[in-house]
């Protein structure tokens, strides 16, 4: 058990985007890789110097931007997308590698950042 799963009180889908070929041509679709993740998506957090506080692009509704924290060594990589089952609704893209701030002896957790997938992104099912 880690030292932060108390913490760790929503749960989500991870996402990777997968190629098949059907019929000689490649066909992409995001496939779950873990079902059951363990986290915590907090939307008003900002680490200083890592994350945007500003809207790139002015006359449109600003980017869902958040910070998502999870046990150290799950298998999550830039640009999977997270569907949440509890806490805060919606699709997340991972943005960038994890963070991993230390204990005195080994990583305590990671922390990645996120960015929410526009709607008309998300196929439908």
């Amino acid at each position: 058990m880690s030292r932060i799963s108390h913490w760790l009180k929503h749960k989500a889908v991870v996402k990777r985007l997968t190629s098949t070929n059907v019929d000689g041509a490649p066909v992409y679709d995001w496939m779950p890789v873990n079902s059951n993740l363990k986290c915590k998506l907090d939307l008003a957090f900002v680490r200083l110097g890592k994350d945007p506080t500003w809207s790139p692009q002015a006359g449109r509704q600003p980017d869902r931007n958040g910070v998502l924290f999870c046990e150290a060594g799950e298998d999550l990589r830039p640009g999977d997308r997270i569907t949440m089952l509890t806490g805060p609704s919606g699709t997340f893209e991972l943005d960038g590698v994890p963070d991993e701030p230390w204990d005195m002896h080994s990583p305590s957790h990671w922390e990645l950042g996120v960015v929410e997938v526009a709607q008309s992104a998300i196929p439908s099912i």
